[in-house]
């Protein structure tokens, strides 16, 4: 049955991120109501974003959000010239 409910997921997440237009960065696997978020975001809010937003689909339990932020280095080095 969890099975089901896992596929119900997948599709409402996905359906969410490409609204926000988030799925080309963002991927993200489900099993058992919990949604792992992976990918690269550009900023911090972005990335606190995509966390409220896959935890509000339906029958989620739980996002453990593995996203990195991209160009974090090229950032910080681009200031220091």
């Amino acid at each position: 049955m969890d099975s089901d409910l896992d596929k119900g997921i997948d599709k409402n997440v996905d359906a969410a991120l490409v609204q926000r237009k988030l799925d080309h960065d963002v991927r993200f696997d489900v099993k058992n109501g919990v949604v792992t978020v992976k990918g690269s975001v550009t900023s911090e809010s972005q990335r606190a974003a995509v966390e409220k937003i896959v935890a509000q689909v339906p029958n989620v339990k739980q996002v453990v959000n593995e996203l990195e932020l991209k160009d974090q280095k090229a950032t910080s080095t681009a200031r220091n010239q």
